[in-house]
């Protein structure tokens, strides 16, 4: 297994930049997983299962407030990264404000829908007073939090990653101290948000620091004509396939939603503490086909197909043998571990666990053909694939709540993968490689 990953990282032109960007990313993940582990019993501990249920619902109603604009980051990335590389510091300031209004305007729709949808979804939002002002405070976070985007793209661009990073760490432990802080003085579900929002004001504060004292000078500013020449090159085609496949995507991960509609807050917290080690695990794996993409891009650009063909199946077989170990780990040792990390408020059965492990394989490794379609641009039959998925995992969630109750999309999703599109995304990648573009 090692050998396969050091055969490939040997072919990768890794410079200081991009070391320091992959090893500050890790120390951002392994940050961000400590303090979960950390605060998850404090919340269940100040706030009560069904508190904590709302609370997991408004984080995946957050995730899931990106189902439209997951195209603007791409396209944008790509307009900052060529500004850059040409040094064309006026165009830079064009597109990072662009990117600072459409943000703006993009989430400030979001949050109107939410508030009109809210209700569905969490029963006593109208006369629960602490759950209101809760769901308030989470939506002045979104703002704060997609108002940032522009700068984490401009850090990118720039080839600055690290620095990025650095800063969210920074929020990241302000966030796990003043959230420790509020939750242990008894101001209950509303300190969570609050200190998310504390935290993101210190990475927002310094990232304002550090564009005002280097020679880029980034800054908000007036919408100019060129705003309409970006919009008209971020989307096309392109966009349009971005935004279905994302919406898909982040429609599969609204699990939490689902469950709190139909079962209520309390199903979300049981589901949630089951499947909060696999989903952290998934999205470390993640990371391997997320930052190889560019190099399979430019394979596939150069013509290399022998080279890129033979590197995308050396991907697969390490993304095989890394899900497959941690979900051989979890399987075993899972159930141990949540009763550790939260004692007897953890399921006891052990079924979900084994479930989960399973769950977490398939999500794993197809990650890596779909990263692969989705970069060289094969989106349509990645979108036939990802619908289909999510219409049959619909579909069992609706036959099957009555039997397997909070792991129900878990099961699921074990379902749909085994019995259907598991060997789709494996064929997409391999015919997404063997074709010759020019």
């Amino acid at each position: 297994m090692f050998s396969e990953l050091a055969a490939i990282l040997a072919k990768l032109p890794i410079n200081k930049n991009y070391a320091s960007a992959l090893l500050t990313g890790y120390g951002l993940n392994g940050v961000t997983i400590f303090v979960q582990l950390v605060m998850v019993p404090l919340y269940l501990n100040y706030l009560g299962t069904e508190k904590f249920g709302v609370l997991a619902m408004i984080l995946a109603a957050n995730n899931f407030a990106a189902i439209g604009i997951g195209w603007l980051s791409g396209g944008i990335a790509r307009v900052l990264g060529e500004c850059a590389a040409l040094n064309d510091s006026k165009s830079f300031k064009t597109g990072y404000a662009f990117a600072k209004w459409l943000y703006l305007l993009y989430i400030s729709g979001a949050i109107i829908i939410f508030w009109v949808i809210a209700p569905i979804f969490i029963d006593n939002i109208t006369h629960d007073n602490e759950i209101k002002t809760a769901l308030i405070l989470a939506s002045i976070y979104l703002i704060f939090i997609y108002e940032y985007n522009a700068d984490r793209l401009a850090f990118s661009a720039l080839h600055w990653q690290a620095k990025n990073n650095l800063r969210e760490i920074v929020g990241q432990l302000v966030f796990a101290i003043s959230g420790f802080a509020f939750l242990s003085s008894g101001f209950g579900l509303s300190s969570v948000i609050g200190a998310q929002i504390l935290g993101i004001l210190v990475t927002r504060m310094l990232a304002w620091y550090y564009w005002r004292h280097n020679d880029w000078k980034l800054q908000w500013m007036l919408p100019t004509t060129d705003h309409k020449a970006l919009w008209h090159r971020v989307t096309g085609k392109m966009g349009r396939d971005y935004i279905i496949y994302g919406a898909l995507i982040l429609t599969l991960q609204a699990d939490a939603l689902f469950l709190g509609w139909i079962l209520g807050p309390e199903t979300v917290a049981r589901y949630y503490l089951v499947w909060r080690i696999p989903e952290v695990i998934i999205l470390l794996l993640w990371r391997i086909p997320g930052s190889y993409a560019p190099f399979l891009i430019d394979m596939d650009a150069k013509g290399e197909f022998g080279k890129l063909q033979k590197n995308y199946k050396k991907g697969l077989n390490i993304m095989f043998l890394l899900a497959g170990a941690a979900a051989l780990l979890y399987g075993l040792v899972g159930q141990y571990f949540v009763n550790w990390w939260i004692g007897d408020m953890a399921p006891r059965a052990t079924f979900p666990y084994l479930v989960a492990a399973v769950a977490m394989f398939f999500l794993a490794v197809t990650r890596w053909p779909s990263t692969v379609a989705y970069s060289m641009l094969n989106t349509t039959p990645l979108i036939r694939i990802t619908a289909v998925e999510l219409l049959a995992k619909l579909l069992i969630l609706v036959l099957l709540f009555d039997k397997f109750d909070f792991i129900t999309p878990i099961v699921a999703t074990v379902i749909v993968h085994a019995f259907l599109v598991f060997y789709l995304y494996l064929a997409l990648g391999m015919k997404t490689v063997r074709v010759k573009r020019l």
